[in-house]
């Protein structure tokens, strides 16, 4: 907080500093300010984005993924922040911070589909449903991770290897995020 009132009380100095001073000399002295208080990790919180979450699902079944082929959760249903984008799959964050995500996927007996969840295409967390043993039926797993991300890092889930056999869509398996 004493840095904070430092900063306004320098940054009125030099707005009153004797009122010979344009406009865009004002705007130049703060912008150079700003940025020197960005470097040292301060955030306006006034800037803030808001929430950001949002909630996805398969819409349809998914066969035979290659190697690392990303998951594109198609249908959206919660988008705050405008982070993820439906059509390549990834949640970007508008913000640095801490954000969950948990994902989930449900196969047939006698199958499987094994995903992970990655940062800026860095394995974080692994998540794998298999059906093999099963003789009908669904199975399901999920899993979540927490991960410190920084503004504009990427997060997606991909296929693990080619390990990405079969995927019940029709909304049962799904993606979603957070920020903390």
């Amino acid at each position: 907080m004493e840095s904070a009132f430092v900063l306004l009380l320098t940054f009125t100095t030099i707005v009153s500093g004797g009122g010979h001073e344009t406009p865009q000399e004002v705007l130049t002295q703060y912008n150079h300010y700003k940025t020197i208080c960005t470097g040292l990790g301060y955030q306006n919180v006034l800037c803030d984005t808001g929430d950001i979450a949002f909630q996805s699902s398969l819409t349809k079944n998914l066969q035979n993924l290659k190697y690392h082929e990303t998951v594109i959760y198609d249908k959206v249903w919660l988008n705050e922040g405008k982070a993820y984008n439906q059509k390549t799959g990834e949640f970007t964050a508008p913000i640095g911070g801490v954000y969950s995500f948990n994902w989930k996927t449900v196969t047939d007996a006698k199958t499987y589909f094994v995903t992970e969840i990655v940062l800026n295409g860095n394995r974080i967390a692994y998540n794998h449903c298999d059906g093999r043993g099963l003789s009908a039926g669904n199975v399901s797993s999920s899993n979540q991770a927490i991960i410190k991300m920084k503004k504009g890092d990427k997060v997606w889930i991909r296929t693990r290897d080619n390990n990405g056999r079969f995927a019940i869509g029709l909304h049962y398996s799904n993606f979603s995020g957070y920020k903390v």
